[in-house]
């Protein structure tokens, strides 16, 4: 059979890889950007060496990490090919409000308390035993869910169980909301009023994150995560991969007809839709035979834009040195009508420490960093690069959308896949672009 894939972000290379590889059909993948990969974006990350010479070194701005335990399908991938190689690496926590008015990082005690008069502060104490709380009853939960078939917490948000728990503003605002923001890139907003609160906790719980010892180490790409692109796209035959081929309309009757924004036609007896759900919709509305189940479904899911600014400028760590983390939450306060001081809950702002995460000598090179949507603008002389990324809003909408997905995969010979269809990381999109062709006689992908 003649198969399309549309979209080369992590699904759409796992299923082509799958197909290219693993079976006799001949695949084709289409990719809109003249860049294939999605969030696997590595680039060159110019420097002066002490010579006085330009030297170069390979930075991610999207994908970064991965973890070893929550990982298999992708790990297994890469046991395949050990050209692309992985590191251990770090993954430290720090919030930073108002330009380092309030600062806590998560790295030893010293870090915890790096603004030292926080040990006399009541809310900072309150927040530590909350987060000690909050762990160990979500393990608890957790536990209860394992041994019992029950739905219960799956209706309810996770600014609902914190108001159920009595958690305090300190916990919700300086610990909660910073992480959920900072591991989906979603504006905090969204994750305090909207995220379900089954979900979080037991993604919390699948990745370490309510312990405080014994956690895996995570993995980098030590030449970066295109590493991984190339070598799929390597085996590729060149006359099948499209880049910057837009995918105007998909139309089904006797065999599927794709159109490119430049007029061309192509027909498939399969194609696997996996470019974000919004895309996907516009697509198939294009076509003219969209169905209502399809159109309400994919619908349902929502997406955040976030900017990556790759750069070097320090004002966007923490300003207590001791506090830099690999991932640095940057965020402020506003003044309600009434004078009270609130949580900013209108965007996530994120500073990743490359130079932790991917062995970036600091001394060597200085400071390389990625900032995801910069509250402030980084010195313009330090800015090397900045790319749009796309994140799925994980919302109860999203939820149910995920539920009702297999009503439509497969119908009129379309599979969808994304990793919006699980957590929204890496593994779940790698996961989904190998379910979607494993009728196709990819099993052993």
């Amino acid at each position: 059979m003649k198969v399309a894939v549309v979209g080369s972000g992590v699904a759409g290379l796992a299923a082509t890889w799958a197909l290219n590889e693993y079976s006799d059909h001949e695949v084709h993948l289409y990719e809109a950007d003249k860049r294939p990969g999605g969030h696997a974006n590595t680039v060159p990350f110019s420097y002066e060496s002490k010579g006085g010479s330009r030297q170069t070194v390979k930075v991610d701005t999207g994908f970064i990490v991965l973890n070893p335990s929550t990982y298999p399908n992708f790990l297994r991938f890469l046991k395949l090919h050990p050209s692309v190689e992985i590191l251990p690496t770090e993954m430290t926590f720090s919030v930073t409000r108002d330009s380092g008015k309030f600062e806590w990082a998560g790295n030893n005690l010293a870090t915890l308390f790096c603004q030292p008069w926080r040990v006399l502060d009541r809310n900072m104490w309150r927040m530590i035993y909350d987060i000690l709380r909050f762990n160990a009853e979500a393990r608890r939960l957790v536990s209860k869910w394992n041994k019992q078939n029950t739905d219960a917490w799956e209706d309810y948000s996770i600014g609902e169980y914190l108001e159920w728990g009595s958690y305090s503003d300190a916990f919700r605002d300086n610990y909660l909301i910073p992480m959920t923001a900072a591991i989906w890139s979603t504006p905090p907003d969204k994750c305090a009023l909207d995220f379900p609160a089954r979900t979080l906790i037991q993604f919390m719980h699948n990745h370490h994150l309510l312990q405080l010892t014994g956690k895996p180490s995570w993995l980098t790409f030590k030449d970066g995560s295109h590493a991984y692109v190339n070598a799929i796209l390597s085996k590729l035959p060149s006359s099948q991969l499209h880049l910057s081929a837009v995918v105007r309309s998909i139309s089904t009757g006797s065999r599927i007809i794709l159109t490119t924004e430049d007029g061309r036609e192509e027909s498939y007896d399969r194609v696997v839709m996996a470019c974000h759900s919004d895309a996907v919709l516009s697509i198939l509305k294009a076509g003219g035979n969209i169905q209502p189940k399809e159109e309400e479904i994919l619908g349902m899911f929502k997406w955040n834009k976030n900017e990556a600014v790759l750069h070097s400028d320090p004002k966007l760590m923490p300003r207590s040195n001791i506090a830099w983390s690999c991932w640095n939450y940057l965020t402020y306060s506003t003044v309600d009508r009434h004078g009270e001081r609130r949580a900013n809950v209108d965007q996530v702002s994120l500073t990743y420490g490359m130079n932790a995460l991917q062995h970036i000598s600091k001394k060597n090179v200085g400071p390389v960093l990625v900032t995801l949507n910069p509250p402030f603008e980084p010195d313009p002389t330090t800015v090397r690069g900045r790319w749009k990324y796309d994140h799925p809003i994980l919302d109860g909408a999203a939820i149910r959308a995920q539920n009702m997905m297999s009503s439509i995969q497969g119908t009129r010979g379309i599979t969808y896949a994304g990793a919006y269809l699980n957590f929204g990381f890496h593994e779940d999109g790698f996961t989904s672009g190998l379910i979607a062709v494993r009728d196709l006689g990819c099993q052993k992908a």
